[in-house]
């Protein structure tokens, strides 16, 4: 009988516990979720800039209300490219890659946005030499090397460098159809 009594009371102290945590943390997460979008917008927005040198604004071309791509404009509202964000399936994860390419459709640049690919291998997307090989890229050399093209692959992790080949072709079809 006692047995029972202590075990029921540190079950009720358990319970207890349990609900102040959840409500402390559900008290914490509202405002934090509020900061991480915003922060998440700033970076989405500092990646427009990087991959699209001279770009002063960024208009958004809507499907809907998804964000198709931005057409990038210069200081006197000229047209100078295009920036997109696209997600596309890695070898472990999903890659989110930023990308920016002129109005003749080469790479002017591109940033990893997210990934959990692997440590030591598909990571190294991450790495500058990989993102800095597709500045003044063409369209048509957008392969990797052994295929002829002009991206050299990651070495153990040829899945990952060409899902980022991949987003960066995805995008610049989808920006020429648009655009005709």
């Amino acid at each position: 009988m006692k047995l029972d009594k202590e075990y029921m009371s540190a079950l009720a102290k358990l319970v207890l516990l349990s609900v102040i945590a959840a409500a402390i943390l559900g008290a914490v997460y509202i405002p934090t979720q509020v900061q991480l979008k915003i922060y998440q917008e700033e970076q989405r927005q500092l990646a427009l800039r990087e991959v699209m040198p001279g770009a002063v604004s960024f208009e958004q071309v809507l499907s809907g209300e998804e964000t198709l791509y931005y057409r990038a404009l210069d200081e006197n509202n000229n047209l100078i490219g295009y920036s997109f964000f696209r997600d596309q399936s890695g070898s472990q994860s999903v890659i989110t890659v930023a990308g920016g390419i002129d109005t003749n459709f080469t790479v002017t640049g591109i940033k990893i946005m997210t990934h959990a690919e692997t440590p030591g291998l598909g990571a190294k997307i991450v790495e500058s030499w990989f993102s800095e090989q597709f500045k003044g890229v063409e369209e048509s050399k957008l392969l990797l090397s052994k295929k002829g093209g002009s991206i050299d692959a990651i070495t153990g992790a040829t899945i990952s460098s060409q899902a980022v080949i991949d987003a960066i072709q995805y995008k610049v079809d989808e920006i020429q159809k648009m655009e005709k």
